[in-house]
């Protein structure tokens, strides 16, 4: 319960930062990975293995923005490595996945909707927290075992 409510509050600054800024500080992104550290070697909620795997979705998301030459943010990136130190890999995946659905369905009504052009930039950030509340309500309606 307390790495929830950690993650909950750590998407939800991030994603007030993303939106009004359009980036995300290394600072703060630091805690909060130290956070999760501490949270893990607490709690254990999940194995070394799935740790580092969750951690290695969001580095192989760096990998792709450097790639593509930042279409993804770097901060982005990083912040699903902080994800899978709390979540682990599987459940990391899962919330990539679904974060980019949202995102898709948030640019579509961005380009339908508000008329934004195609180079419009979408924050991912939020799509990230709100994909969490999802999971959160799947979860809690036995919808993911």
């Amino acid at each position: 319960m307390m790495e929830t409510m950690s993650l909950m509050g750590i998407l939800g600054y991030f994603s007030i930062k993303d939106i009004r800024e359009k980036q995300i500080g290394v600072v703060p992104l630091i805690f909060s990975a130290i956070a999760g550290m501490l949270l893990h070697l607490r709690f254990e909620r999940i194995t070394i293995w799935s740790l580092l795997g969750g951690i290695g979705v969001g580095l192989g998301l760096y990998g792709i923005s450097i790639a593509t030459r930042e279409k993804i943010g770097k901060g982005d990136a990083l912040l699903l490595a902080v994800t899978g130190i709390f979540l682990g890999f599987w459940d990391n995946l899962i919330l990539l996945w679904m974060a980019s659905l949202v995102a898709a369905a948030a640019g579509l009504a961005a380009i339908f909707i508000f008329h934004k052009g195609r180079k419009y930039e979408l924050p991912f950030i939020p799509c990230v927290f709100l994909s969490f509340l999802m999971y959160l309500a799947l979860i809690a309606n036995g919808g993911l075992s």
